[in-house]
């Protein structure tokens, strides 16, 4: 049995409402994660409140968060060694990370996220200039959007360094302009700020997060929920960077500033690459 066989199995005994909904969705598509998570960390994934995770257990006839998990815990280590006896799963730490890579993609395909990556590109497309900022680990799928969107024609930078430098960038902000605010995991207040004076500043937000309930999306125009769970406590980008790249396929696509051709050209004159003939 799988995690949302046995979820599915506890909710035709139940009636659960909209938020209860969101809270079985987020233990569905995130079993590790819901397998070792407190009852606010679910909370924060769902969007919704600590109470609403407890009285969610209590419909699924838990005593509460504590036995749901446990019950979830099991189902979910079971699910990792029990399969076919003619084509048993692999539980080795590497076949487990592209498993769980290969779920995080199919939840961050849903109908709402591809709207919102259109919507994203649009806002791209029609700035005057793109600032991205973030912190951490974030830097990856940051530094991709931008040099590859920097590529097709954008005027788009990394506000990179210390938060005193990033607000440089985002306080010559206007309405003009798209800020892009990707968070990985733990928000940082210095996030949360700079994120702030872009919307004062009147610019265009786009977040990628992977919580629901971010605070950062009460200042957003567009916001894209990216599933960020691994195998252990170290979050895994690839379904973030994917949506980056979903993003610069948008751009390509609408051919409004390509340059491709101009660059490559210019490469070319430089004998920047040492191809081999």
């Amino acid at each position: 049995m799988t995690v949302g066989t046995m979820l599915a199995q506890r909710t035709e005994r139940a009636t659960l409402g909209a938020q209860a909904d969101r809270v079985l969705q987020v233990l569905a598509q995130m079993p590790q994660f819901a397998s070792y998570a407190s009852a606010r960390e679910v909370a924060e994934r769902a969007g919704v409140n600590v109470s609403t995770v407890v009285r969610t257990a209590q419909q699924l006839e838990f005593e509460g968060w504590s036995d749901l998990k446990k019950a979830l815990r099991a189902e979910y280590l079971t699910s990792l060694v029990t399969t076919s006896p003619e084509r048993p799963m692999s539980t080795d730490a590497a076949a487990q990370m592209l498993r769980q890579d290969a779920a995080n993609l199919a939840t961050a395909s849903s109908a709402a996220n591809i709207a919102a990556i259109k919507s994203v590109a649009e806002a791209i497309n029609a700035a005057r200039r793109i600032v991205v900022i973030t912190t951490g680990s974030g830097a990856g799928p940051a530094q991709v959007l931008s040099y590859l969107a920097s590529i097709y024609g954008y005027d788009i930078h990394v506000a990179a360094g210390p938060a005193t430098s990033q607000a440089v960038s985002v306080s010559q902000m206007d309405e003009r302009d798209c800020l892009i605010v990707i968070n990985v995991w733990r928000l940082t207040r210095a996030l949360r700020g700079l994120t702030r004076l872009g919307r004062e500043r009147g610019a265009s937000i786009a977040v990628l997060t992977d919580l629901h309930s971010s605070p950062l999306n009460a200042y957003a125009d567009h916001v894209v929920i990216t599933p960020i769970e691994g195998i252990n406590a170290t979050p895994s980008l690839t379904a973030m960077v994917a949506v980056v790249h979903a993003i610069l396929a948008q751009l390509e696509s609408s051919g409004a500033r390509s340059s491709v051709g101009r660059i490559e050209q210019a490469w070319e004159t430089l004998d920047l690459m040492d191809d081999q003939p």
